[in-house]
């Protein structure tokens, strides 16, 4: 593990739950955006302990989520304990040559786990 990597924690599992919970809540009720969901879920089922409710709020804060919850997935399929540390910017367009992938760093998930040696 590098300085540039941290171990997939608690948290982080806590978080990829979290987001597919509000996708099904949406699912089966529908008067909320995802995000909304998103927002009440870190407030009060897990009170602000693995991160603070308004990095949710938003489209944007949705989007970081959906993200994060990418690389933990693509980490662990790969069989990896580890992920980048890093915070996402604003979505844009994957730099590696011929990725159409949207993401909020330079690399979508796949381009920056490859880059990583994974």
């Amino acid at each position: 593990m590098t300085s540039e990597e941290r171990p997939i924690t608690r948290d982080d599992y806590e978080r990829v739950y979290a987001l597919l919970q509000a996708y099904r809540l949406r699912d089966l009720d529908g008067s909320e955006l995802p995000w909304e969901i998103l927002h009440r879920i870190h407030t009060d089922d897990l009170e602000g302990r693995v991160l603070d409710p308004e990095e949710v709020a938003g489209d944007e804060g949705l989007a970081r989520e959906a993200h994060h919850a990418a690389v933990v997935i693509e980490a662990l399929m790969r069989g990896k304990t580890t992920i980048p540390n890093t915070t996402r910017s604003p979505l844009g367009i994957c730099s590696t040559p011929g990725c159409p992938e949207s993401t909020h760093g330079a690399l979508c998930p796949s381009c920056e786990l490859k880059a990583g040696g994974f």
